[in-house]
């Protein structure tokens, strides 16, 4: 499979020693004829992620190493997306590994469609002993075009970075990620992009995902749970011109959402008020949709915080 399309990697990486070696092999590895930028952002990482980025990519052509302080994953991926020069970025999560045929595999099936990014399907692995890397992605994978897709967006995250190549001007029409959630980078750039834009799935396995990485944030599930929120009640707050009834279905998702955490993890009963705005929402009866999903994400407050000593997604 060939394209002449060019791609840039871009690579957030945050106290990721023990994976950059084979998410580095797997990223050069990358089949396919299209031209290659090579971007990792070092985020303030205290283990020797940054030796390691400097040491194994030495004498790779087009290739930047960033350091930064401590700014955050969304932080570290808007700063990719400034140095890209290529006309798609490739985000791979610095724990995770991609099929060698991952990217080709995207760029074909985004060419020439009217879509702002493509995705394929994820994997979770224990070892690597499991996957298979190198197998050959067939090039008549299906392709499916999502159209409108912010409902599908609004109801649950889609995917995670690793999956998905989005062409470069558009996730720089839409200011990138969302810096208001710190930790988190794919879920809030997903909302902007899919406000203005068609979506394509491809039904090939392209990333693969350590079930186990200690410290990693998304094992948090309170914390991830309320960046997802609040994620959403920052778009809404940026677009006002939604319609009514995108903003009532996100109210519902929220409000879902923390009635069921609070049931399962607080042990609260019909009479508790996570309950009553679950009720709310699905009534419609929600008139500041922004208020009313933050204060759906205060459930979450009840999760210990993890940020300061945990690894970024």
């Amino acid at each position: 499979m060939t394209t002449g399309s060019g791609v840039s990697f871009v690579v957030p990486v945050y106290n990721k020693a023990a994976y950059l070696p084979d998410v580095l092999a797997t990223i050069r590895a990358q089949r396919g004829d299209f031209a290659r930028q090579y971007i990792f952002v070092d985020d303030g990482s205290t283990d020797d992620s940054l030796a390691i980025l400097e040491r194994l990519t030495a004498g790779w052509p087009n290739t930047v190493v960033v350091s930064q302080e401590n700014l955050g994953s969304a932080h570290a991926a808007n700063r990719g997306i400034a140095l890209a020069t290529q006309p798609y970025i490739k985000f791979v999560d610095a724990d995770d590994l991609i099929a060698h045929d991952a990217t080709a595999t995207l760029v074909h099936a985004l060419e020439g469609r009217d879509a702002c990014l493509a995705y394929g399907n994820a994997m979770r692995y224990k070892s690597l002993a499991e996957i298979d890397l190198t197998a050959l992605i067939p090039a008549d994978s299906a392709v499916t075009i999502m159209q409108r897709p912010l409902k599908l967006a609004l109801r649950n995250s889609m995917f995670n970075p690793t999956q998905f190549l989005v062409k470069t001007e558009c996730a720089r029409a839409v200011g990138g990620c969302d810096e208001r959630i710190v930790w988190s980078q794919e879920y809030s750039l997903t909302l902007r992009l899919a406000n203005r834009w068609n979506f394509l799935k491809v039904e090939a396995s392209v990333a693969f995902l350590p079930e186990e990485v200690p410290g990693r944030l998304s094992n948090n599930g309170g914390r991830q749970l309320q960046r997802v929120t609040m994620a959403c009640a920052y778009f809404l707050r940026d677009y006002p011109e939604l319609p009514r009834a995108l903003k009532q279905f996100a109210c519902r998702r929220a409000a879902g959402r923390a009635w069921k955490y609070a049931r399962r993890r607080l042990g609260a009963g019909y009479a508790s008020p996570w309950f009553w705005r679950s009720l709310l929402s699905r009534l419609s009866l929600t008139s500041d949709p922004v208020a009313f999903i933050e204060r759906c994400a205060t459930v979450y407050d009840t999760t210990p915080p993890v940020e300061a000593a945990a690894s970024q997604d």
